[in-house]
This record gives structure tokens, sequence and C-alpha cells, in this order.
């Protein structure tokens, strides 16, 4: 029986057309649609890819705008699905559906409508900082620890990766929607808001640089793994410890955890590198997450449910599977 093609909706941007050249590069034989809204750019993406075929998409239009013959295996939506089009085409469909656009502010609407059809497909909120790399850095630190007090997650922009400035505009929005930023303190929710959102970034090589608090869909996953009393993600915009010493620029994630360890409190630190970008480092963490959707590695396609990513994948394969593909992994011993 012939594979069903999937569908990156949004494949022709910055983030969509490093997306297929993971897909394609891990799965070489699946076919695959390129859906844009600009024709002739999703064909430049769908021709380098091969088994590729492009697609128009209108993201205003019930169905997306596609021809109603076309049946995807599953949807990877990379464009702000803010109508939900691309979520109902999904469930009418009844294939597993990807989203890497939704702040944690705006889970609402996506959730209303997966609780009024729960038995139709599956639902991966899949908007974590980087599709997962920066939560399985967290959880792969975390179950070192008996007991986890706090979590803080520390992200730094290099401004001259092309997408680094992309996420800061992408934080930017989510704070516009919502000036004030989740956290956790004493167990409790906590929006920051004024001067609690300022805090600071320990880059891999030492530096300290300001930074501002970011409500990452990260830390209600950490809040539902970990019962971290305390948790806070921030992000710097800077020179990524790899420039500054003369290689290529490098996403950069930093993750601390203090807890109880061996019997004593302790805190420990791991600093995740990828030369590629954070582009490219978003799209192969989602990819992770779609392959184990459709059940390419690791057993089963999904059933119908709604998910996070930490459920569809152990940390320690996803960080494996990053490493596999060029990430570095840091573990300073004294946790600073």
């Amino acid at each position: 029986m012939p594979l069903q093609p999937i569908l990156f909706a949004g494949g022709s941007g910055t983030v969509g057309r490093q997306a297929v050249h993971w897909f394609r590069q891990r799965q070489p034989d699946w076919p695959l649609l390129v859906g844009g809204r600009n024709l002739a750019t999703a064909e430049d993406v769908a021709q380098a890819a091969g088994q590729a075929r492009a697609v128009g998409l209108d993201l205003d239009q019930p169905g997306l705008g596609l021809d109603p013959a076309l049946t995807p295996a599953a949807i990877i939506m990379l464009a702000p699905d803010q109508a939900l089009h691309g979520l109902s085409l999904a469930q009418r469909l009844g294939i597993p559906y990807l989203n890497a656009n939704t702040g944690v502010t705006e889970l609402g609407p996506e959730v209303a409508q997966f609780m009024h059809h729960p038995g139709a497909h599956a639902l991966v909120l899949s908007s974590h900082w980087a599709s997962g790399a920066a939560l399985a850095l967290a959880l792969d630190l975390a179950r070192r620890f008996t007991r986890v007090a706090a979590i803080g997650v520390e992200v730094l922009l290099d401004e001259e990766d092309p997408a680094g400035p992309l996420a800061w505009e992408d934080m930017a929005r989510v704070h516009s929607a919502a000036p004030a930023a989740l956290a956790f303190r004493h167990g409790r929710r906590h929006w920051l808001s004024g001067a609690d959102l300022q805090g600071s970034v320990t880059a891999l090589d030492g530096r300290t640089l300001a930074a501002t608090a970011f409500g990452s869909i990260d830390l209600l996953s950490l809040w539902a793994t970990t019962a971290a009393p305390e948790l806070r993600f921030d992000i710097a915009m800077g020179e990524s410890s790899s420039r500054r010493r003369g290689a290529e620029t490098a996403a950069e994630i930093a993750v601390r955890v203090t807890g109880e360890r061996d019997g004593q409190t302790t805190t420990a630190r791991s600093v995740l590198e990828f030369s590629q970008g954070q582009a490219s480092l978003t799209a192969l963490g989602l990819v992770l997450s779609l392959e184990r959707a459709l059940g390419l590695v690791g057993g089963e396609p999904l059933p119908s449910g709604l998910y996070m990513p930490e459920q569809l994948w152990a940390a320690d394969w996803f960080l494996q599977e990053l490493q596999r593909e060029g990430a570095v992994l840091h573990h300073p011993v004294d946790g600073h």
C-alpha cells in the first residue's frame, strides 16, 4: 500500500524548510507535501527534497484551501493556525497534528476543540523551545535527582544566527498577547511582569548576560513531570560561546537543576550546543516527535489523544538523536 504524504504546512519558511530537510534525510522514502502561501518558494523546497510536491496554502480557508482529494498522513503546522483550519482538517481525516506555533497563553482553543472530538486523532502540542531540545535537556538532568527543588532554563540566541532574531520576535509576539511571563514560585503559578522579567543567562564560556523571562510551554511540561516548586525560563540575545571562541554560530541552551541527590542538596548544569543554528535545531526536534507520532521509531503510531512531546519519547533517546545529528552536550562539574 503506497504511503500517504506528510503535509509540512509552512514548509517553505525558515524552520519549515529545515524540517523538510531533516525528515528527508532521516526518512528518504516517505512522500512529502510542502505547503506555503508562495507556491514558487514551496516548489523550490520540494524540488530540493525530492519525492515531494508543493501545494499552495490559504490558512484562512477551511481545509487550508487544499484540494479535497489530498489525504495526508499527518500535518506538521509550522505556520500560525489562527483559525484552526489545520487542526480541523486533521480531525476530519483522523491523522496526527503537530503544532509548533502556539504560545502558552494561546493553547485554549486547541485544547477545547480537541476535547469536543477526543477520539478523532493524535494532537501533539509541540511549541516547546527548539521543539523539545530544552525540555529533554532539563528532564535528562532532573532524573538524576531524588527530589527536584528548582529548574532554570537559559537560552542564548546569537544575533548572527538568521533564526535568532526571528525567535526573539516570536517571544515578543507571545508577550504582546500576555505581557506577564509564566513561572513557578514556591510551588505556585506566578506571572512575572515589570522588573521581575529581568533575569540572567550564564553562557557556556562563563559570561553572564542580561536576559528576559519567557513563559514557555516547556514550563508546563516540567511542572507536570518534575513537580519542581521553582521553575523559570530566560532568554538572552548575544554572541554564542561557539562563535566567541572562533567556531560557528550555534544554538545554545543551558539548564540548571537544584535538588537532593545522594542525601545532599546540590546543583548540576548541562549545556547543549548545536552548530547548525536555532532553526535547524527546532526543525530536528519537531521531526523526532513526528517520527514517534507516526510509529517510525520506537513502536506503534500514536493512538488518539492529547500529547506533550515528553510523552512521545524518553529524554535520553531524544538527546542521543540530537548528538547523532551534531549536537554537543557539556556537563560542567560544579553546576556553574
